[in-house]
């Protein structure tokens, strides 16, 4: 999404002992919280931030944050002297004052009782706050919402938008709910809607269903035709070409004109969800016979033609609160909610993905195809390790960059190589470059590899929705086993392997036909990048319970993934319902703390550790059956974890499941309690597998730290290293002794299941990649410089803040490792960090020439890091670069033949071509 993007709104985001520290009461200037860590985070554009925009009257704040950026922008063009610099003062203190949300903040609880009292009420800087929802991510991280006392009253109105009260529901449901209003979204033009019933249908299948009984494992058994019956409409709907296009073009801008998108993700008053273009009218003309009617979820007859969207009643989770659909929008404009968009399906999909552990480790690889499956990657990684200027611009930017996209390229390291083939010896390119290498191989050493195929959303069959819609009898396009890939389609493929994460078991994974027709090509003629289900089998809930509001799917035809892909039956997990009450703020503040914590991780390691201990058994083993049934069971004690969260009670894993201590206080008062004792603890998972160190950085010390210290005690016990020792062909008793225990406390699982085979390999081509590496004192930095002078008194309180940066961004990159943050919120919070630093710099040194000139003496001219100058003045030495190669920027595009390309990458031929970057785009 292009186009009315908004600038980023900053709010605070505090540990609760920092208000206990305070009394409750914290005295936090912005100017401080900037110098903090972490205490200010930028919060992505949504209805709640717009309401409370709109409560404070500050509407046009992006027009005014554009034009304070301008001004910024001009100013550092020619700024010399007092003035300039306090008037960049000036300008960075309005713009952080604009930007900076005082109604909003995010509490992360450090206990129960901090989550008590701050429900009662606190104060920041004088402004009393009140407790707003959780989110679903954030209660996860033990993270609520508040705002403040002032426009609490009006926000929560809004927020109710009018429902039902008296209505019963489940409070964790609803407080699901009301977070709709936190998701960062887009507001587009407002569409005339309608709310349909969803689409169910039912079938009989093979399925192994699982469910908690008395006992404190989960009964597992086979059902043979078991039925089914299923929402094939859950999560998805509607809007007509025309609304698409109008869409299209807000949001991807005027090259978008006339012109449909497969599908964007919702937002409007309780409402989420994909909208899929499909022209119903035109269904209502040739398949209803011209018979436009149909009926709403509340019962009334509508003419179809008077609507640009069609919503599903899985779509408006409280459509039943209201009894009308006149009622339902009444109320919803009343409150002033947007009709928005949070994301959109792509214009174009990708040729080649990476795939993960989870979708790999069930298979059953032999070494020859282990090896084959990760040729690509390989030759890829050994490819940008040649340092070739284009193939490492292909590993740097991927195989399709077009050059409509050349303009929008971030001005960082890369566009710098793009424009001057000479930066490949500059000593902070040569490190990223590296770094990015190290950090490709250690992805693939955990399973990351290349495979063929992308990401697509998915939904159901938009056939068998629009017959439910018009009333008729539902029969779709698609059959059991079929799917309709537009990609795949025109590759030609006829079948493909489909996978979604979180996965536990080959139960998981999907084989399935890729198929068209005349009629599909023509009803479904809209939908070009999404992938779209048949309404007659289990996919969905064999891919871990799926919906299509806007989950994807990876899918692949890579051939040894698809020889290997049984379409084993479905696993269907039997759920309990939670009770619904009449919702009060006590039972909604018990649904956050149930829900605090996110334990679906944890469960996924355990399974991936059964996994890997499975692959040390003969299949006729009962640890071998004992371990396929607790994987299988994964899956259920996943939903167990998410139906916690709901309020309902499950029972967790058994912990001797996967803590040796734990098998160890087991009964033992009959034989079968000492046979399954002596069961359970030789399958007790307590290693994660050996590829997860490089997933976790604490376990790869811990391992480090053990195999030092056992090669150390073998040379002094045997006079011979580890590693030789291992090879040894007749071991002496005393040396299978210390064998024998150096495995037995590895702090690794070490069994040759596949991802760890996948690592081991990765290690067995990579482990020396950095021996020879280039030498970094080279470089003459002089072609980044525009040679202008500055004041030596200026350079010396710059480097003060250099020091701090420095300081703050070591400390950073350790909690981020620590707390292993996800890819988002570590770019939120540098985005953060480097806006404090160059409105720092820029307050001391105001001259954009002047500021490089000095960042670049000062980082250029030692062997420490020179991610500073970079961070804050990497769009001036781009400009400075592009002046020196006459705006002049290369890149690889794919050759048309084979004998047109000049190098080959990734089995791909490649040319080199250059573009004009225009004055304006320079600038």
């Amino acid at each position: 999404m292009n186009s009315n993007q908004t600038c980023q709104r900053f709010i605070y985001k505090l540990q609760s002992r920092r208000l206990a520290e305070a009394g409750w009461n914290l005295s936090l200037p912005l100017s401080a919280a900037l110098h903090n860590k972490n205490d200010v985070v930028a919060a992505g554009d949504s209805q709640l931030l717009r309401w409370i925009m709109e409560l404070n009257g500050n509407e046009d704040m992006d027009k005014e944050v554009s034009s304070l950026k301008l001004q910024l922008k001009e100013l550092k063009k020619t700024a010399k002297g007092e003035d300039s610099k306090k008037r960049v003062k000036e300008l960075y203190k309005k713009l952080y004052d604009l930007q900076y949300q005082t109604d909003c903040l995010y509490l992360i609880m450090d206990s129960t009782k901090d989550y008590h009292r701050s429900n009662k009420g606190f104060s920041i800087n004088g402004i009393r706050y009140h407790r707003l929802l959780g989110t679903n991510g954030g209660v996860k991280k033990s993270t609520i919402t508040y705002v403040s006392e002032r426009v609490y009253e009006p926000i929560k109105k809004r927020m109710e938008n009018g429902r039902d009260l008296n209505k019963k529901l489940v409070p964790a449901k609803l407080e699901a709910y009301q977070a709709l209003i936190c998701s960062s979204s887009v507001p587009v033009t407002m569409p005339r809607i309608v709310v349909v019933k969803d689409c169910f249908v039912s079938w009989k299948e093979d399925v192994i269903l699982i469910r908690d009984e008395d006992g404190t494992e989960p009964d597992m058994s086979y059902k043979k035709d078991y039925e089914i019956t299923y929402c094939d409409s859950d999560g998805y709907g509607f809007m007509s070409p025309e609304y698409s296009k109008l869409i299209n073009k807000e949001l991807n801008g005027v090259s978008a004109e006339d012109k449909t998108i497969t599908g964007v993700n919702t937002r409007f008053a309780w409402t989420k969800g994909m909208l899929f273009t499909f022209d119903f009218v035109e269904f209502a003309q040739k398949i209803n016979h011209e018979n436009y009617m149909i009926e709403d979820v509340w019962g009334k007859p509508r003419d179809v033609r008077d609507f640009d969207v069609i919503l599903t009643a899985s779509m408006v989770k409280l459509w039943d609160s209201y009894n009308s659909l006149e009622h339902f929008l009444g109320c919803s404009m009343e409150n002033h909610y947007q009709f928005s968009v949070s994301k959109t399906t792509p214009l174009n999909l990708e040729h080649v993905r990476n795939a993960n552990y989870q979708f790999l480790q069930t298979y059953e690889f032999t070494d020859e195809e282990i090896q084959k499956l990760c040729e690509p990657t390989i030759e890829e990684l050994k490819g940008a390790l040649c340092m070739d200027w284009g193939k490492t611009l292909v590993f740097l930017k991927g195989m399709y960059l077009e050059e409509d996209q050349i303009d929008g390229l971030n001005n960082d390291f890369v566009k710098a190589l793009m424009i001057d083939e000479g930066m490949k010896e500059d000593p902070f390119i040569l490190s990223k470059v590296y770094g990015m290498i190290k950090k490709r191989i250690q992805m693939a050493a955990k399973g990351s590899i290349q495979l063929t195929g992308n990401y697509a959303i998915v939904s159901g069959d938009l056939y068998s929705l629009a017959q439910s819609i018009f009333g008729l009898p539902v029969t779709g396009l698609l059959k059991p086993g079929e799917v309709y890939h537009r990609y795949w389609l025109d590759q030609g493929v006829s079948e493909i392997a489909c996978f979604r994460a979180p996965m536990t078991c080959h139960n998981n994974l999907r084989k399935r036909s890729v198929v068209h027709s005349q009629e599909m090509d023509y009803w479904y003629q809209y939908n070009q990048t999404g992938l779209i289900l048949n309404s007659w089998d289990s996919t969905c809930d064999a891919l871990n319970g799926a919906d299509k509001d806007s989950d994807s799917f990876f899918t692949t035809n890579n051939e040894i993934i698809l020889n290997n892909t049984r379409n084993d039956p479905t696993i269907e997990c039997v759920q309990r319902q939670a009770e619904k009450i009449i919702p009060d703020e006590p039972a909604l503040i018990k649904a956050n703390l149930l829900a605090f914590g996110d334990e679906i991780g944890s469960i996924t390691n355990r399974i991936t550790s059964m996994i890997e201990l499975q692959s040390g058994f003969e299949k006729d083993r009962p640890e071998y059956r004992m371990l396929e049934y607790r994987i299988m069971c994964g899956q259920h004690y996943q939903q167990n974890s998410i139906d916690k969260a709901k309020g309902i009670l499950s029972k967790p894993m058994p912990r001797y499941w996967y803590d040796k201590s734990a098998c160890h206080k087991l009964p033992e008062s009959t034989e079968k309690e000492k046979e399954f004792k002596k069961l359970c603890i030789s399958i007790a998972a307590d290693k994660k597998p050996y590829f997860m160190r490089y997933i976790y950085p604490d376990l790869m010390n811990e391992y480090k730290k053990y195999t030092t210290g056992s090669n150390k005690k073998c040379i002094r016990q045997f006079q011979m290293s580890l590693m030789d020792l291992e090879q040894t062909q007749n071991y002496t008793p005393e040396q299978a002794e210390f064998l024998k225990f150096h495995q037995k406390f590895m702090p690794t699982g070490n069994n040759l299941s596949t991802v760890n085979r996948i690592c081991l390999l990765i290690e067995e081509n990579f482990s020396q990649f950095l021996s020879d590496r280039k030498n970094e004192t080279c470089f003459d930095y002089s072609v980044l410089k525009s040679g202008v002078s500055y004041q030596k008194s200026v350079y010396r309180k710059i480097q003060s803040i250099k020091k701090e940066y420095d300081d703050t961004m070591k400390l950073y990159q350790q909690a981020a490792k620590t707390m292993r943050l996800d890819k988002e919120e570590t770019a939120e919070n540098r985005t953060m960090m480097r806006m404090k630093f160059r409105s720092a710099c820029e307050s001391i040194c105001p001259n954009s020439l002047e500021l490089c000139e000095i960042l670049l003496d000062m980082c250029y001219t030692t062997n420490k890091s020179k991610q500073f100058v970079w961070d804050i003045c990497g769009d001036t030495i781009i400009q400075t670069l592009l002046k020196k190669n006459n705006d002049i920027i290369h890149f690889p595009a794919l050759a048309e033949t084979d004998a047109e390309g000049v190098f080959k990458y990734g089995g791909e031929s490649f040319i080199m071509k250059e573009k004009k970057i225009g004055k304006e785009e320079r600038l």
